[in-house]
């Protein structure tokens, strides 16, 4: 049975929705805690078919679709007018409806999802123990030691919270993950820094949509590899070499 809001609720839900990109501290978490209670209950039958964390779903969901803190200033402004739930059976229609784009999203996360943490043992299973390394980068005009020298420069001009999250969630295997760095290092936001940085891929998004993080910025425009399918293996070298020098860094 779905929950169902006060009236209260119901007017401070589309009091916030109509104005969510520009939200203080205090109303995102107001915002935050009213559709994370009319949620508890929801559950689509696509969440069994993600096979991934309700939590951490319904946190996606809130950060991407309802707080919106990853759209462009100009999509946001086009979306202002659209018309805001206000009640708890919308808000789960409208969770389906994300999840649903999940799922028609998994093809390319099934091969290895750009802005996942990689591993080394997904980087030699998704690359081939034969597969010409140093020529997946040539084809790009790149070497080894170019992308490493790019690589440093990169994580030196992180602000510190983010350089912390890549080092240590991209770079090394943290304990807990990245909620559990959050915590030893009290980074505040750490779901929206990490999906700005690009260590958390929207699933619903397209693969182009990850040049808009700083990793796939700084993949496509500084090093010249665009994020399309057919340049995954030199994405994942390019990762490879990142995810060593985090190590280091």
């Amino acid at each position: 049975m779905i929950e169902t809001l006060s009236s209260a609720e119901s007017v401070e839900l589309v009091r916030l929705w109509r104005r969510r990109q520009t939200l203080s501290p205090g109303d995102m978490g107001t915002m935050y805690r009213i559709v994370g209670d009319a949620l508890v209950a929801c559950n689509p039958p696509e969440l069994q078919v993600l096979g991934e964390g309700r939590q951490e779903l319904v946190a996606q969901f809130i950060y991407v679709k309802v707080l919106r803190l990853d759209a462009d200033p100009d999509e946001a402004d086009e979306r202002a007018g659209h018309s805001a739930p206000s009640s708890a059976f919308a808000l789960c229609a409208y969770f389906r409806r994300y999840l649903i784009d999940c799922t028609r999203a998994s093809a390319f996360r099934r091969k290895l999802s750009i802005g996942d943490q990689v591993s080394e043992a997904q980087l030699e299973d998704a690359l081939g123990a034969g597969e010409d390394l140093e020529g997946c980068l040539a084809e790009h005009g790149l070497s080894a030691g170019a992308v490493q020298l790019a690589a440093r420069t990169f994580i030196a001009e992180l602000p510190e919270p983010e350089r912390i999250l890549l080092c240590e969630g991209f770079g090394r295997e943290a304990e807990g993950g990245l909620s559990g760095i959050a915590s030893r290092h009290a980074i505040a936001s750490y779901h929206y820094r990490a999906g700005r940085l690009g260590l958390v891929h929207k699933r619903e998004g397209l693969t182009a949509d990850y040049a808009k993080t700083r990793l796939g910025g700084w993949i496509q425009q500084t090093l010249g590899i665009a994020i399309e399918p057919e340049n995954m293996a030199a994405i994942l070298q390019v990762f490879k070499i990142l995810g060593a020098e985090a190590s280091y860094a």
